[in-house]
Order: structure tokens, then C-alpha cells, then sequence
């Protein structure tokens, strides 16, 4: 989609990304989401994708400092922790997810990250893998699974 505005979100911008969150949640693509509220938002740095007037996707998460000796980094690097990313149901396969995450890459790279790190979820994993693995050229490091007994 060409005319997608990928930027930061406003402070206006907070009751719209709320009811986004809510949309995510009730979609009930994932295990655990819980929608935000419109003050959740006030102190993050959202990047939003933009179609005409509505917001139809974000992604926000934080710079932090490694506290721990890893195979992909040393103690004291600066990684970006991607919370949560969401595109509305109808905007997907659009090359729109890819947009954001490259966006707030950019970010990460600007503000003197060596990584992007996120715990991904989603019941389809399958589709979950490919987007992150293949299409986005992340590494998997590891799996977190469980199983009702």
C-alpha cells in the first residue's frame, strides 16, 4: 500500500491507539492480550502506520541495556524490546507489519541498538515464524511452550 504513513503517533493519537488495542484483544488472535487504555499510551513511543486518517497499525516497545553476558550480545549493549505489534485483520499481507518494524528498526539503529528482541505470540505460529524468520530475517533463539496437563 502506497500511501501508508509510517511515523510516530501523536499525544492526540491515545483514545485511537486504545481502541485499536481493544480491537487486537477482541480478535483473539493471541493468547493473553489485554487491550490498553488511552493513558497506557501517554509515555510510549508509538509508531503508527497511517492510512488516510485511521490508524490501522503500531508498534511500541523500549530501548534497554543488556544485563547479561548472551551468544548475541555483551553485557551494557543496547537492545530494542518490541512489546507489541498489531495490524488491523483487513490491512495484512500488505507489506504493512514489515513497514513498522522496519521503522522502529531505523529507531533502534539511532539510538545505538545492536538488536531487536521481542516474544512473539500468536495461535497461528506457523504464520507467527514465517513473518518474523523469513520474512523479516530475525534468528530463532528459543521457544517458550507449554502444555495443560
Amino acid at each position: 500500500m502506497n500511501n501508508v504513513e509510517i511515523r510516530f503517533a501523536k499525544a492526540s493519537e491515545c483514545r485511537r491507539l486504545a481502541r485499536l488495542s481493544q480491537e487486537f484483544a477482541s480478535e483473539n488472535c493471541c493468547n493473553n492480550i489485554i487491550a490498553d487504555g488511552e493513558d497506557f499510551f501517554m509515555d510510549k513511543k508509538v509508531a503508527v502506520a497511517v492510512y488516510g486518517r485511521q490508524i490501522i497499525g503500531y508498534c511500541y516497545g523500549s530501548v534497554m541495556k543488556e544485563e547479561n553476558k548472551r551468544s548475541y550480545s555483551n553485557v551494557g549493549d543496547l537492545f530494542y524490546d518490541l512489546e507489541e505489534m498489531y495490524v488491523l485483520k483487513n490491512y495484512r499481507d500488505k507489506k504493512i507489519g514489515r513497514a513498522l518494524f522496519e521503522f522502529v528498526a531505523d529507531y533502534a539503529k539511532s539510538m545505538g541498538c545492536k538488536t531487536i528482541r521481542l516474544n512473539a505470540v500468536s495461535k497461528d505460529y506457523k504464520k507467527l515464524l514465517n513473518f518474523y524468520i523469513d520474512i523479516l530475517g530475525m534468528d530463532f533463539i528459543s521457544a517458550y511452550l507449554v502444555k495443560k496437563i
